[in-house]
């Protein structure tokens, strides 16, 4: 078993790294929008103060445009805010602190503590603080080119910052897009993971049992990106006039996501069982049944949810298989069948809710348990 185990190991790295990969190239390409629209904003505010104001190198600009986007889609506008303001106030109080004293090394750490305070009081937001200390410092250490007009880099972090935030507040989204794609991704996860477990139960193969609970632990940055990208959209829905009429839409992505991530954590606990079972060379054929049941299930929901449409085929085809998620419907069975299909049930439940199914309409999918038909599915996994 244990050269077996070994020689095993690099195909396991293959298959870790090339989920990775994979996973990388969906953000990439989630974030496509986002990460375009940096150079756009930062060659915007580097060519205006050039050929407008006359800076010749207004770096500044540039930085705090970049910065202010940034490239991850998470509570944007408030991102752009805070940085925006953080570089604009640092680089003032620095060329202030400048005109007043010079440059030197107490100087450097004179400013560095003049604006941490300064920024603490103000706001006591990281990015803020973090913003006014590095720009401050940025001013104290490099020499100012020449021009006539005062303070040049403040203006230039201004507009860096003005830029940043017109693009957060101006640019048309669809406050639907990300969202949908990231529960789409997710879902087609679940699909895939709960298709291994099936033909690990079915095959008492190991290598697919392990493969399976691997893959199941690489979806948290799925959730936590698909998280992410809800707040956003919950945001541009309350400034963005036609974002504003997706708002029911995010509303349903966000239980959808609420309960995928609650599914994920279930199917997580039963693939380490899984992968116990199949090490000691037992299948589990029909159990194996009512996962592929969960996925046909599974597939139809990341279908509904990726083209926006109705999601009634997913829950009639997750009914169904909740339908038959009976721990007694074997009498050979022991406690850890019943136990593994306990927790399938949990999974159909929360599958059934982030179709849009109220948690009592999901329970009643079920078939009910002997000793208590109106109690819980199974083991409530957080």
């Amino acid at each position: 078993m244990a050269e077996t185990r070994v020689s095993e190991l690099p195909r396991r790295g293959f298959n870790i790294v090339s989920h990775r990969l994979r996973l990388g190239f969906k953000r990439v390409w989630v974030n496509s929008g986002q990460l375009i629209q940096i150079p756009i904003a930062a060659t915007a505010a580097y060519a205006f103060c050039v050929y407008v104001l006359g800076h010749p190198y207004p770096f500044l600009a540039a930085v705090a445009s970049a910065v202010g986007i940034g490239p991850v889609v998470d509570r944007r506008l408030r991102r752009a805010l805070e940085i925006g303001i953080g570089a604009t106030f640092g680089v003032l109080v620095g060329e202030i602190l400048v005109n007043v004293y010079g440059t030197g090394i107490w100087q450097l750490a004179l400013t560095l503590i003049i604006g941490l305070v300064i920024g603490t009081i103000l706001n006591s937001g990281g990015i803020f603080i973090t913003q006014i200390a590095v720009q401050s410092v940025y001013v104290v250490v490099v020499p100012a080119t020449a021009t006539s007009m005062p303070f040049p880099r403040t203006l230039d972090a201004l507009t860096g910052s003005v830029c940043a935030i017109l693009l957060a507040l101006l640019i048309p989204r669809d406050a639907r897009k990300v969202p949908r794609r990231l529960a789409a991704d997710m879902l087609e996860e679940v699909d895939a993971i709960l298709r291994m477990m099936k033909r690990a139960l079915g095959e008492a193969d190991s290598t697919m049992a392990n493969r399976a609970l691997e893959r199941a632990r690489e979806t948290q940055d799925i959730i936590d990106s698909w998280g992410s990208s809800l707040r956003v959209s919950r945001e541009a829905a309350k400034i963005n006039a036609r974002a504003r009429r997706h708002a029911a839409e995010v509303t349903r992505l966000s239980r959808a996501h609420t309960f995928s991530d609650r599914a994920m954590r279930t199917m997580r606990v039963i693939a380490r069982r899984v992968v116990g079972v199949t090490e000691l060379g037992v299948g589990k054929p029909v159990i194996a049944d009512y996962v592929g049941s969960l996925a046909d299930g599974a597939k139809k929901l990341e279908i509904a949810l990726r083209r926006g449409t109705d999601r009634s085929l997913a829950e009639a085809a997750l009914s169904e298989a909740a339908g038959t998620l009976d721990p007694r419907a074997k009498s050979d069975w022991d406690i850890h069948d019943e136990s593994m299909v306990l927790l399938l049930r949990t999974v159909a439940v929360d599958l059934l809710q982030a179709a849009g199914l109220t948690r009592e309409e999901a329970q009643s999918r079920l078939p009910p348990l002997a000793e208590n038909a109106d109690d819980e599915s199974g083991p409530a996994v957080e």
